[in-house]
């Protein structure tokens, strides 16, 4: 995998300027934006656990959703959605998410944070796993206050940029 299909943006605030890429938005937790709206452009995070049936993505992170919380999350996340959903998760977390997740399918969004935009993680994942994106730069790279991921699958850009 050595192919780039569009961008990503996430804040913790809204980001009106941003078009022809997919912003992620936080659902619940202390950063929820209102209102809370679907279609192409956007996706959902999850930070508690809470809203797998609204929210793609869990929020694996310090201070946000446990690894121990993943294999709920996605089986509810399937079974009201038919959809497998995705953990977001750092290099630090992401052997305790592939420990957790067991055989369970899902979609990763990693994050690197250093401009790597193909980590070596990527090479050494389950089949079970489908490697989507990879948050490569934080806000003091893009310049204003959002990270940006890389999307390294063609079928979320296809189905989910504005």
């Amino acid at each position: 995998m050595t192919q780039v299909f569009g961008i990503q943006y996430d804040s913790t605030g809204p980001l009106p300027f941003v078009s022809a890429a997919i912003v992620a938005k936080y659902i619940n937790g202390s950063f929820a934006q209102r209102p809370v709206h679907f279609g192409r452009g956007f996706v959902w995070i999850d930070v508690n656990g809470s809203e797998p049936g609204d929210a793609h993505w869990l929020d694996v992170e310090r201070g946000d959703a446990a690894p121990g919380m993943v294999p709920r999350w996605l089986h509810e996340r399937r079974q009201r959605t038919g959809d497998p959903g995705g953990i977001y998760c750092n290099r630090s977390t992401l052997p305790a998410v592939l420990e957790a997740a067991g055989n369970v399918p899902f979609e990763l969004w990693l994050a690197t944070l250093d401009g790597t935009v193909f980590p070596e993680e990527l090479g050494h994942l389950p089949s079970t796993v489908r490697p989507v994106l990879v948050q490569a730069f934080p806000a003091a790279l893009t310049g204003f206050h959002a990270d940006l991921s890389m999307v390294i699958d063609q079928r979320y850009w296809d189905t989910r940029h504005a």
